[in-house]
């Protein structure tokens, strides 16, 4: 059953929202990998927000809030698909050996920039769902540790962990396809 929300409250509400429709959608569709999904995703998050949205605590972070609820949705609803936990073996999502970034030079950088949609995109959905969640929320959403952590239900440290590693596998693989494309080149030992 809905909750009766007056009209004034009603406006509030639908006030409050609209300027996070683009992040939530953008995150949920990283998330869900499809538009439909995302948008299914996005739609449950607000009429589970607009239930709720009694219990906000005014002053406090409502994007946050806002994307608690999109979390535990999608995490809800993956859980009740997979039935199955999520397993990460480490061995294969963090580099090995050295990890030294590449020097780019700023021509490189705007070629590589021009192709790098689609590498940045698949070596995303490379990463392990929860470490993806983490960049996400941090990286795009430009959301703290601490309110990643909140939405999550994980601690400050896991959070900070699972960024470490998303960050070096991204690093790892997008200087692989830099190499790939020929704007870094391995240092020559003379």
């Amino acid at each position: 059953m809905l909750q009766s929300l007056t009209v004034e409250t009603q406006s509030e509400f639908s006030d409050r929202v609209k300027p996070h429709l683009d992040a939530l959608y953008r995150t949920a569709l990283r998330m869900t990998g499809e538009g439909a999904s995302a948008e299914d995703l996005v739609q449950e998050t607000f009429l589970k927000a607009y239930r709720a949205y009694g219990q906000f605590e005014p002053g406090s972070n409502f994007k946050a809030w806002l994307f608690t609820i999109l979390t535990n949705t999608y995490i809800n609803d993956y859980r009740r698909r997979s039935r199955a936990p999520v397993v990460t073996d480490f061995a294969e999502v963090e580099p090995e050996g050295d990890t030294e970034s590449p020097h780019f030079s700023a021509e490189d950088v705007e070629k590589l920039a021009d192709r790098l949609g689609d590498a940045a995109k698949r070596a995303l959905d490379r990463l392990p769902p929860e470490h993806r969640l983490v960049f996400l929320l941090s990286t795009f959403e430009d959301l703290s540790y601490k309110e990643i952590s909140a939405a999550l239900a994980v601690p400050i440290g896991t959070v900070m962990s699972r960024l470490f590693r998303a960050r070096a596998v991204l690093r790892r693989d997008l200087a692989d396809f830099a190499r790939q494309e020929g704007f870094f080149q391995e240092k020559s030992e003379s």
